[in-house]
């Protein structure tokens, strides 16, 4: 079969496309992606066929649009800003690439967040699936949104409890998102849709990928929401830099501090409280400080800082990982068996810190809690409780998933009779 991937946003939300993509090839099938003009290299190195949507680099999204990272009305200014200065500038890119493919496809597989994939697909009468990266944008009467921080409530009135932080979530996002998605569709001649972001996903397959044993599906669900399980993509040819395997072999195991590929851009004090934390607490660290600017002055020869480094390799050899909680870095974590600091800033990052939490492996910290005292409290706390035999349990049960696999076969069930 031939499937057309449509993805949006960071390394996050493209590097499981590129594991999902792959698969499907090793099973005979053929795979496309659409996406940013960033991810040109990094796609066709993974061997996948590439069309660029044509968007306008996001290099300086954050400096000019700070608001992004904000919790302000429980990450509704957030929302607003991701939606109206990141998503809809590239609508009408994202739409001309998959009209234009759409044609030599015969499904179209796409991200929670590229609207405009729904749209083609009523448009060419191809069929659809949605993928749903984090549980965040899945409502449910056990769970809170992506960007709540609260803790789920239990029993019935815990229930009723979430059900309404849903439901207030729901009508505001309405108010916000819906219009913009409709006139995409009304500039197409299409019907509005209700409830963009939560509920208009694929009626054949909302395909989840990230392990139930971090998320497991809650009885409440519809049949079409299936979990597949975490989609890691491992760069071929990935190896750890020289100078980090020096630094891993002249003593104990580093603490890891790393903010993905979007916080990073907006640090605040995450790198020199980092350093703080681990002089006070005579520990060894990493930290991957991405831009050269984040780089911390005059380091000891017990703190390496680097730009960057493969996840995949790094974190089975550390010894906990204070981390932003977005669900690409989350996933390495739980895989590599090691306990986590959770530092949420925004998007779904609070409900994946929770989610941790509840786990037993993650200590959290709150945004207005990112200094030295406070994360260095939670390293503490974690390293002498029983989170890191629990992420060591956990992560065997994750290693021993094959989410790739799963989705692969989940896709060629739902869509079998497109062959």
């Amino acid at each position: 079969m031939r499937w057309l991937l449509a993805s949006w946003g960071s390394h996050g939300d493209l590097h499981p496309f590129l594991a999902l993509g792959r698969g499907l090839i090793a099973r005979g099938h053929q795979a496309t992606l659409v996406g940013h003009p960033d991810w040109a290299a990094e796609t066709e190195a993974a061997g996948i066929r590439y069309v660029s949507t044509g968007e306008p680099s996001r290099d300086d999204f954050i400096r000019d649009h700070p608001e992004v990272m904000s919790m302000k009305w429980g990450g509704l200014v957030s929302l607003h800003t991701l939606v109206n200065r990141a998503i809809a500038p590239g609508f009408d890119h994202t739409m001309t690439a998959l009209l234009a493919e759409a044609p030599a496809h015969d499904v179209i597989v796409a991200h929670h967040f590229t609207f405009p994939a729904p749209v083609a697909a009523e448009l060419t009468g191809l069929p659809w699936a949605t993928v749903s990266l984090a549980p965040g944008v899945v409502p449910s009467a056990h769970s809170l949104p992506g960007a709540n921080f609260g803790r789920a409530g239990r029993g019935f009135l815990g229930r009723c409890r979430n059900q309404f932080i849903w439901s207030a979530g729901k009508m505001i996002s309405r108010a916000m998102v819906d219009p913009v998605v409709n006139r995409l569709r009304a500039s197409h001649g299409l019907p509005p849709v209700r409830d963009a972001i939560f509920e208009a996903h694929s009626p054949v397959l909302n395909l989840q990928l990230y392990s139930g044993h971090f998320a497991p599906p809650p009885p409440d669900w519809s049949v079409e929401k299936k979990v597949a399980g975490f989609c890691y993509y491992d760069p071929p040819g990935a190896a750890l830099a020289p100078e980090i395997e020096a630094f891993l072999d002249r003593g104990e195991p580093p603490v890891l501090f790393t903010l993905g590929s979007t916080a990073v851009q907006k640090p605040g004090a995450f790198y020199p409280s980092a350093v703080e934390v681990l002089q006070t607490l005579g520990l060894r660290g990493i930290l991957l400080i991405g831009p050269e600017k984040n780089r911390p002055a005059r380091l000891p020869d017990t703190i390496l800082a680097i730009p960057h480094a493969p996840y995949g390799l790094l974190m089975p050899r550390v010894r906990a990982v204070a981390h932003q909680c977005g669900i690409g870095t989350l996933s390495h974590t739980l895989r590599a068996g090691v306990p986590s600091v959770a530092c949420p800033f925004a998007f779904d990052q609070p409900n994946n810190a929770r989610r941790l939490e509840a786990l037993g492996v993650a200590e959290v910290v709150l945004p207005h809690q990112h200094n030295a005292r406070h994360i260095g409290r939670a390293l503490q706390r974690l390293l002498a409780s029983d989170a890191p035999v629990r992420a060591q349990s956990l992560g065997g049960l994750v290693r021993a998933e094959n989410g790739v696999s799963k989705a692969c076969a989940l896709l060629e069930e739902a869509f079998s009779s497109c062959r």
